[in-house]
């Protein structure tokens, strides 16, 4: 089926506005480090913060998916601009922690929520029925983009105007460059409220109705798989880096470009999902990750910093464009009327994954002294979570699901 150029301009503006939302989410870290300066807060009760700003992502998320289910991705993600530029230019002027909490961890996280990654699944699906997972790895790759540019730029601010200044000129970037592009471009597509091929017809999946669905299920745990997999790596790598003798500063430099390999992998991995299919791409997907796991795992010592390149190859081209094959089979499977809600939903197993992973790969660490269980648990859960899409697709599960439409809603 021939794509349109318009569903492809609104593939591009979707990398724009995400990677600069995106960009901006994980500039954090630069901001963090100025805040502690300046006010001499403790850093735990400071990067608390930033954990207020994912559960609150978490908790949005279905919300979220109801809104722009009413309302559409311009008016949604519109108002989250507006909403975050409220929230940078109120923390510019913060003298107090509890101020830091609510006018950022509350007021801009309901930003970064409605110009993150539930809208734009959402509007791509609307603009794209074939070629879905190759534009949802365009999208996705902003986000490597925005963190690779916006990150250094944050820093040049802060440098040069102070933290202040920097919050400032931000939100009023996101004003006059993310604004206009959204009121000006966004809007329903062609495939907005057309079903998906589970539901032919007449039927439309509801939220109720998905979360009686297998697929619904196999598809969340495998996302919590996934995800807890990922973060096991991602929090814990730097520190067993150094633990084998690295300096710091080089294993933060080897990891930054994780994140670029990271963007040419949505890219491509998108492409391929679209090339054979989205269960192949992500086993796929899989393998290259283990690959960079296990060369992380076999790293011992000094002596062998090649495995860190390999690491972060392949590694880095897993990591991140799972999100991209997981929202392409969610298209296709729950595509209509009340795709955004039940999106939603299935975004709240990324944060329980995140948290999980993050805490069990710490804790196991404190019982044997070493990071070798938790990287084995992140491989084991990768490939739970491969079985898990792979289990979605099977004949009696899609039957299973077909059936809920004769019981009803």
């Amino acid at each position: 089926m021939r794509i349109s150029p318009i569903s492809w301009l609104i593939a591009a503006l979707g990398f724009l506005i995400l990677g600069f939302s995106r960009g901006i989410h994980s500039s954090f870290g630069v901001f963090y480090v100025a805040l502690l300066e300046t006010f001499g807060w403790s850093r735990g009760v400071t990067a608390g913060v930033f954990s207020v700003v994912l559960f609150v992502d978490a908790l949005l998320s279905p919300v979220v998916g109801h809104l722009l289910d009413r309302y559409g991705p311009k008016k949604i993600v519109g108002g989250g601009c507006l909403t975050l530029a409220l929230g940078f230019f109120l923390s510019s002027e913060i003298s107090q922690l509890w101020q830091l909490y609510l006018y950022f961890g509350l007021v801009a996280a309901f930003g970064f929520t409605f110009t993150g990654m539930v809208p734009h699944v959402v509007l791509i699906s609307e603009w794209f029925v074939s070629k879905r997972a190759s534009a949802f790895g365009l999208v996705y790759a902003g986000t490597g983009v925005g963190i690779l540019l916006l990150a250094p730029f944050t820093e040049w601010l802060i440098s040069t105007w102070g933290w202040q200044r920097a919050l400032q000129t931000e939100a009023i970037l996101v004003l006059i460059l993310m604004l206009p592009l959204i009121i000006a471009f966004y809007r329903r597509g062609p495939y907005h409220g057309r079903s998906s091929e589970l539901a032919r017809g007449e039927n439309q999946w509801t939220t109720k109705l998905a979360l009686r669905s297998l697929q619904f299920w196999l598809l969340f745990f495998g996302r919590i798989f996934a995800a807890g997999g990922t973060t096991v790596i991602v929090t814990h790598q730097v520190a067993h880096v150094v633990d084998i003798g690295y300096s710091r500063l080089y294993a933060a430099t080897i990891f930054g470009f994780v994140g670029i390999a990271s963007t040419f992998g949505r890219v491509i991995f998108g492409y391929v999902a679209d090339l054979v299919s989205k269960q192949a791409a992500y086993t796929l997907n899989i393998l290259t990750t283990l690959v960079g796991v296990g060369a992380l795992m076999v790293a011992h010592d000094t002596s062998h910093s090649w495995l860190l390149y390999v690491y972060l190859v392949f590694f880095g081209i897993g990591f991140g464009s799972r999100a991209v094959i997981f929202s392409a089979l969610a298209a296709d499977i729950f595509s209509g009327k009340g795709f955004g809600a039940i999106l939603g939903y299935s975004v709240v197993s990324v944060g329980l994954g995140g948290a999980m992973g993050s805490w069990l790969g710490g804790l196991f660490y404190d019982l044997s002294g070493s990071y070798l269980i938790s990287f084995a648990l992140s491989a084991g859960v990768l490939g739970l979570s491969d079985l898990s899409v792979w289990a979605a697709s099977w004949r009696r599960v899609i039957a299973f699901d077909q059936r809920l439409w004769a019981t009803g809603r």
